[in-house]
């Protein structure tokens, strides 16, 4: 079966506007469920920049210390601040941060379409491989969700698109657009640098090819090594700060053998073939690695990005862990020219089109139903009540009050929900003397507590003016100073 250019779009804007109606019922839900507190980080970039700093190169979290809010200087804000801007003219609804998300999505789709078009020259097997990576759960789980990885990928394949139309084209447009698009990767979330391999790959067989380093060589790496310096500046200047962060500390870090042992048996049993993976892709996937292995020296290319990936998955092990699953969407672009090598495959057959139908059909009902446990509340690991009650809570304190918080591992996904910025605690170290310090000369006048350890203490009662509020097992005070 051939499609045309004109049908093929048109077949994948209906499977776009499918998914869209899967998500629907999430559209208009607040943060919770898996990775809420990433989520919840993200959007206090958000609401900061909306609501006080603009300045794109200030992204503040919900913190406090010494009255101030803390800088949270991560990966370049570009996505956090641009959604901003929409939310100054829109309004602060969680939809519009799903929604901006979701188009994003959309990019991502339709630029991975391209890609597959640039290899197989065959709309059908580009249309089935974009379906099929639309309803991959990786994707499909976060793609309205307000994570920074989103458009990580979605600059990795637009740069993945145009450095290899610029190998067929070497059109100086394609060069600049190739150079941006990883800027724009990179500044999202660093380890995108990595999709840069590609360059340096077809650098260096050109040198190989050619035995020598010509001027035209030289130009293709000197602009984009000038493209991606603002990434390195940001990177340069704000890396110092990452105290703690166990993105830093890498493969080695406090190795123990049965720990790392458990991580692999979950990346080998669970992470790659049910969470990058589902079960209607893993027949193309044995096909596709057959096909391409047979035909490897056109797409020789791509081995370097199957090596760079499993570099850096090496390298952030433990990080990684069994938890953090976005990290792996570095792995999507390739998986899927893997899987897309499959689908031309069957594509080739009389009537392969009708196992490719029912392998989208499998996809497009699986993937929903697999996925749903991921905004469960259970799955943020914090009380139900929080979510239960939060208009509640949040309204029981003024707006823009600084409050005390406490307990929240997180530090992010409690003060989110009731919408308040302070001084927030993890665990029970919160000791009940500091309000002397806290109160007087950061007028904080508000608690709120789901620790009884601390709130019915002896040593907190003085400090208690007034409970304000009683949901759950969360509690909201107001403070005052212990009579002398």
């Amino acid at each position: 079966m051939k499609l045309t250019k004109l049908q093929s779009i048109f077949i994948l804007l209906v499977f776009v506007m499918t998914s869209y109606v899967q998500h629907a019922k999430y559209i208009d839900l607040d943060i919770q469920g898996i990775h809420a507190w990433r989520q919840s980080q993200t959007m206090w970039n958000i609401r900061n920049f909306v609501r006080h700093d603009n300045n794109i190169l200030n992204p503040r979290s919900n913190r406090l210390r010494s009255g101030k809010t803390l800088m949270l200087r991560y990966e370049f804000p570009i996505m956090q601040w641009g959604i901003a801007q929409f939310q100054r003219v829109f309004g602060e609804g969680i939809s519009v941060t799903r929604n901006l998300i979701f188009i994003i999505g959309i990019f991502s789709i339709f630029c991975l379409f391209g890609i597959v078009q640039i290899l197989f020259e065959n709309w059908l097997t580009s249309l089935v491989t974009a379906i099929l990576f639309m309803y991959t759960p990786l994707f499909f789980s976060y793609t309205i969700n307000p994570l920074p990885d989103n458009l990580a990928l979605c600059g990795g394949l637009f740069y993945i698109y145009f450095i290899l139309k610029h190998r067929d084209s070497e059109k100086f447009s394609h060069l600049i657009l190739a150079g941006l698009f990883l800027l724009l990767a990179t500044l999202s979330k660093l380890p995108y640098l990595m999709f840069s391999i590609l360059s340096i790959t077809f650098f260096f067989h050109d040198i190989i090819k050619n035995k020598k380093v010509d001027q035209s060589l030289i130009k293709y790496a000197l602009i984009q090594l000038l493209l991606i310096v603002p990434a390195f500046a940001w990177y340069l200047w704000v890396m110092p700060n990452w105290t703690n962060n166990p993105v830093l500390m890498g493969f080695g870090d406090n190795f123990v053998l049965d720990e790392y042992l458990k991580i692999a048996t979950y990346h080998v049993n669970v992470m790659f073939p049910y969470i990058i993976l589902s079960q209607p892709t893993w027949i193309l996937v044995v096909l596709g690695l057959l096909s391409f292995l047979n035909n490897w020296r056109s797409y020789a290319w791509i081995f370097s990005l199957i090596v760079i990936t499993f570099v850096y998955l090496l390298l952030e092990f433990k990080p990684i862990g069994v938890g953090h699953d976005y990290y792996m969407m570095p792995f999507l672009p390739w998986l899927f020219f893997v899987i897309g090598f499959g689908v031309h495959l069957i594509n080739r057959f009389k009537y392969g089109i009708i196992l490719l139908g029912i392998l989208c059909n499998w996809s497009i009902n699986h993937t929903p139903k697999v996925t749903k446990r991921m905004w469960q509340v259970e799955t943020s690991y914090l009380s139900a009540d929080l979510f239960k009650y939060s208009e509640e809570l949040k309204n029981a304190v003024p707006n823009h009050e600084p409050c005390i918080i406490f307990n929240d591992k997180s530090r992010c996904v409690f003060s989110y929900r009731i919408d308040k910025i302070g001084y927030i605690y993890g665990d029970d170290s919160f000791k009940p003397m500091w309000i002397k310090d806290l109160l007087p000369k950061h007028n904080v006048k508000y608690l709120y507590s789901n620790s009884r350890k601390i709130d019915e203490s002896a040593a907190f009662q003085p400090y208690i003016d007034s409970t304000l509020l009683i949901r759950g097992d969360i509690r909201v005070f107001k403070l005052k100073l212990p009579e002398e």
